[in-house]
């Protein structure tokens, strides 16, 4: 039982990654910064009847509230909640950022390492680009399920 538990546990574990400007992480929130959630975001700002393409696409923190493993036979679920912020890079000509709290489950089979239920949806936002974040949903959402998914197969190769 602890190894199937160590086994899930290390689908949130395997990768480490470099964070800028942010606190300490633990290995869960290294593992969720490795799929750079942040990178894709882009969005329109106007002011003054000029539009700008702002890009929120650099990663300020991640916060992981609490996690939840449970293993039955060879099925092996988790869920989570946390708070992921973006931010504009220092130079950016519109600065901001954004915080979203998210609730993320999965299971997985762990005879061949595969998921085979995601949800991952987003319940706060904050942050001056707060109000956009649903509209972004879909690649937050994207980037951190190919993570999950890449760190999943990961299992099968040990």
């Amino acid at each position: 039982m602890q190894n199937c538990l160590g086994l899930l546990a290390g689908v949130f574990l395997l990768q480490p990654c470099s964070f800028a400007n942010a606190q300490a992480p633990n290995a869960l929130e290294r593992a969720i910064g490795d799929a750079q959630p942040c990178r894709s975001l882009k969005t329109k700002v106007s002011s003054f009847g000029i539009s700008v393409e702002v890009g929120v696409d650099r990663l300020d923190s991640v916060k992981i509230e609490n996690l939840q493993l449970s293993v039955n036979g060879n099925t092996a679920e988790a869920s989570a909640r946390g708070t992921l912020a973006c931010k504009t890079s220092d130079e950016a000509l519109v600065e901001g950022g954004f915080s979203a709290t998210a609730e993320v489950r999965l299971k997985v089979d762990l005879t061949t390492c595969k998921m085979t239920e995601t949800s991952i949806e987003i319940v706060k936002t904050g942050g001056r680009f707060g109000d956009i974040v649903k509209g972004l949903e879909t690649e937050i959402s994207g980037a951190l399920r190919r993570s999950l998914e890449r760190n999943v197969a990961k299992l099968c190769e040990k």
